[in-house]
């Protein structure tokens, strides 16, 4: 039959047709000392010496990484900091930052994806690729891992790696294994599994505990039970992870979306210290940030400058924006302040400008003889200039809570979060003062319900009309945080012969308390 035949036949209804099927081969990369790779990417100089990263566990600060000579000292991770201070007087200690480890994770997950295009995180310290099919595009599996390896060396990160036939077990050979590159045998690699410790499947620590009671170290161990058994006695966790780690269930490598990165930088031949430089840098700086913004269709809410000096090393300049912004007027506008503060005595030779905080861009028209929307951009600008000089944290806008209780019914939320725009305000049937005081005691001269005559903060007032009571019932349901919380509680807004209306308070169960003002109404 001619070859042209062949593509157009079908096979006979008895016909048996053998394919030939992929084998799925996992990579698994482990970085053990993420948190001490910050420091050593960073060149820092105290790093020649006995060097830590403590976080705190249970209450107590304990070293979760050192380096080669803190261990030699005898240093181990784990230990709580005073011990190993005392095994270590010279030890220095950084406290863990999380965020940066996971931006860290976030830039080696994006340059992994040049040796496989599924990609996905392990957070907090690994990766996980699958490499089906993108090994012989290397020279092998064996070339992959080293090209890696080199490669991380390069970045100055420490790992190791797994490659095996499931992501349950790449992940077992790249922590557990002796080696900076284990390779399993696609045919054998149920025995090489069986030699990985039980923690490989990734088990709660009361599982793990209760496994090395019955003397059960290994996962071979495992496999003289049946898996109804596992379960009954454990969990139903244990087997699934099981038949994870050897293949009988899908455990596949599920990407991660990145985020889109929106920045430029400039690397100068010879530094420059001038204002008015710095200043046309960063101008060219923001409207490729700004073109690349609008291409996209996207705006940022915050952007990073760093600048690097000769004599002084990096300065970060942050600028944050009350609304999403892809303009370089509003940028340059924002970045004048922090960079006349910025001291430049032998100048800076390198300029990078990041856009944080980035979403896709939502434009609104605006109605030209609108006065709302030009009130609302005049307020946007307002707070964004507040936020910049005193910390976006401190600028607060008042809030109402779903409570009956007037203590607890107000409060803020900062004024641009995301927050602030889903904020409603819940009305009170009865009407609340704009002052709201913490109950103060009065001075009765007149008794009555209310008072006709009372002494209040050295002035003294006589009662012309009175609305109320508002019965207000303790808050039964939480943990009184004052002495007003567990009352029962009278309200009552008094118009006095001054003019001024007071909310006055009474608790009817202990009448012996007296009264008191609550707040005020303007």
């Amino acid at each position: 039959m001619p070859p042209q035949d062949l593509m157009t036949s079908s096979p006979a209804p008895n016909e048996v047709t053998h394919r030939a099927v992929l084998q799925k081969r996992h990579l698994a990369l482990y970085l053990p000392q993420l948190p001490l790779d910050l420091w050593r990417r960073r060149e820092d100089v105290r790093l020649v010496g006995a060097f830590g990263i403590t976080a705190k566990v249970s209450n107590t600060e304990r070293l979760i990484c050192v380096n080669t000579i803190a261990g030699a000292s005898g240093v181990k991770p784990g230990q709580s900091l005073t011990d190993a201070a005392a095994i270590c007087p010279d030890l220095l200690t950084k406290p863990q930052d999380s965020l940066r480890e996971a931006r860290l994770l976030s830039a080696l997950q994006r340059w992994a994806d040049k040796f496989s295009p599924r990609v996905g995180q392990d957070a907090p310290d690994g990766l996980a690729l699958d490499i089906t099919g993108c090994a012989h595009l290397l020279g092998g599996e064996d070339a992959l891992g080293l090209a890696m390896l080199e490669g991380l060396e390069d970045l100055q990160v420490t790992a190791r790696i797994g490659i095996a036939n499931t992501r349950r077990a790449a992940r077992g050979f790249a922590r557990y294994a002796r080696q900076n590159l284990t390779i399993s045998q696609s045919d054998r690699e149920s025995q090489q599994t069986a030699r990985l410790p039980m923690e490989a499947l990734d088990l709660t620590p009361d599982t793990l505990t209760s496994l090395r009671r019955l003397g059960l170290k290994t996962v071979g161990d495992l496999s003289g039970f049946k898996s109804s058994e596992l379960a009954r006695r454990f969990s139903v966790k244990l087997p699934l992870a099981m038949d994870a780690l050897r293949g009988h269930r899908p455990d596949p490598v599920i990407p991660s979306a990145l985020p889109k990165v929106f920045a430029a930088q400039m690397n100068l031949p010879e530094p420059i210290g001038l204002l008015d430089d710095v200043t046309a840098i960063v101008t060219r700086l923001a409207d490729r940030v700004c073109m690349r913004l609008n291409k996209e269709a996207y705006a940022a809410r915050g952007f990073q400058l760093t600048v690097r000096c000769v004599d002084t090393g990096d300065h970060h300049l942050s600028i944050g924006f009350a609304s999403a912004v892809r303009d370089t007027t509003s940028i340059l506008r924002q970045l004048r302040r922090p960079l006349n503060e910025l001291v430049l005595t032998f100048g800076a030779d390198w300029f990078r400008l990041c856009a944080l905080d980035t979403a896709i861009f939502k434009p609104v028209q605006i109605v030209i003889g609108d006065e709302a929307a030009r009130a609302e951009v005049a307020i946007e600008q307002t707070l964004t200039t507040l936020g910049n000089r005193l910390g976006f944290d401190r600028i607060r806008r008042p809030v109402s809570l779903p409570s009956h209780a007037p203590e607890i019914e107000h409060g803020s939320i900062e004024a641009v979060s995301a927050k602030a725009s889903e904020a409603k305000f819940h009305r009170h049937i009865h009407p609340r003062p704009e002052r709201l005081l913490r109950p103060e005691r009065l001075h009765i001269i007149q008794p009555g319900r209310p008072p006709r005559d009372f002494q209040w903060r050295q002035d003294r007032f006589y009662l012309d009309t009175a609305e109320g009571p508002e019965r207000v019932a303790p808050i039964w349901w939480d943990a009184p945080q004052s002495w007003l919380s567990g009352e029962l509680r009278d309200y009552w807004r008094t118009r006095t012969q001054s003019g001024r209306t007071l909310w006055l308070m009474s608790c009817p169960q202990k009448p012996d308390l007296g009264w008191f003002c609550a707040g005020e109404f303007i």
